[in-house]
């Protein structure tokens, strides 16, 4: 058989395709159905095209900050809100006022400039009785572990290196003027931390995973316009982290020019266990002193 060049080859198929389907012919309707076809097609493809677009919406909706949202980023039921750090620390100032409903238990670490630990305490505190207990280690220059209780304006400290124990009376500080605080790292209590709110110098970090929990980010910096001098108010910062659900304190970074301090923090039900851990009950081998010790006084801490 001798090689059909290209041309030759291209003809050859032309004519039997010509010759099986010269006798078939095409269906009245079939311009209609390929219209109706083509119209699905093309809502298909937009159906397709904004599919895509409709799950990225939603997907950032559910991503999005949301008060009350599912702990590691899970969807809530609920059409989700945008917090704003008027949100977040409204819902704070809230929280810590309903604290006197639990017992308090911080744990505290205070580095100096120089990164080293120079301080520890515990605490435990009952905002209800105003009862307090601290349990410190000084652990620079004179090292030393002393227990402070508090009950109203009546003081207990133990002395554990010296085993000597004493009490005292202590008077209620004068609160300071609005206009001379409102640029100063806010407190732990509503107003304090509504009026950094409103000076400015509060800002929303975000939603942060701490230790397992979700919680939001609060943050503070100092700055030219803080009531310190502008040397040491450039040092100044406090990160306040929140639960995401219950908006109380979960942890709180203050630094300053002398070093930095980390607070954690637990809100605990005020069971019997627990309150007991606020009583503080001196040692049977400690010995009571007549009055407390000053530089000027020793009162037999000493002896």
């Amino acid at each position: 058989m001798t090689a059909l060049d290209d041309e030759q080859l291209g003809r050859l198929l032309s004519d039997r395709l010509h010759e099986e389907m010269y006798t078939m012919t095409a269906p009245a309707d079939l311009t209609e159905t390929l219209h109706r076809r083509n119209r699905r097609r093309t809502r298909a493809l937009g159906l397709a095209v904004a599919t895509p677009v409709l799950a990225a919406v939603a997907l950032g909706a559910s991503l999005a900050l949301a008060p009350g949202g599912a702990g590691g980023g899970g969807v809530t039921a609920e059409a989700p809100e945008m917090l704003t750090v008027g949100y977040v620390t409204e819902k704070t100032a809230t929280a810590l006022s309903e604290l006197p409903g639990y017992v308090q238990h911080e744990t505290t670490q205070h580095q100096g400039r120089d990164g080293k630990p120079a301080s520890s305490i515990e605490l435990w505190a009952d905002p209800t009785t105003k009862r307090e207990r601290q349990d410190n280690k000084i652990l620079f220059g004179d090292v030393r572990s002393y227990t402070l209780a508090l009950d109203g304006s009546t003081a207990v400290e133990l002395n554990h290196d010296k085993k000597k124990w004493w009490t005292y009376q202590i008077s209620s500080l004068k609160p300071l003027d609005t206009n001379q605080v409102q640029h100063l790292p806010p407190s732990l209590n509503p107003a304090d931390l509504k009026r950094a709110v409103d000076s400015g110098k509060v800002t929303l970090v975000g939603k942060e995973q701490l230790d397992g929990r979700q919680t939001l980010h609060l943050q503070w910096l100092g700055g030219p316009d803080s009531a310190m001098d502008a040397a040491k108010a450039a040092e100044e910062s406090m990160q306040i982290w929140v639960d995401t659900d219950s908006y109380r304190p979960v942890r709180v970074i203050n630094k300053v020019l002398t070093g930095t301090t980390t607070s954690d923090y637990e809100w605990l039900p005020r069971t019997e266990a627990n309150l007991a851990e606020v009583t503080v009950t001196p040692p049977a081998d400690y010995r009571k002193l007549s009055c407390q010790p000053t530089p000027a006084k020793d009162c037999g801490l000493n002896d």
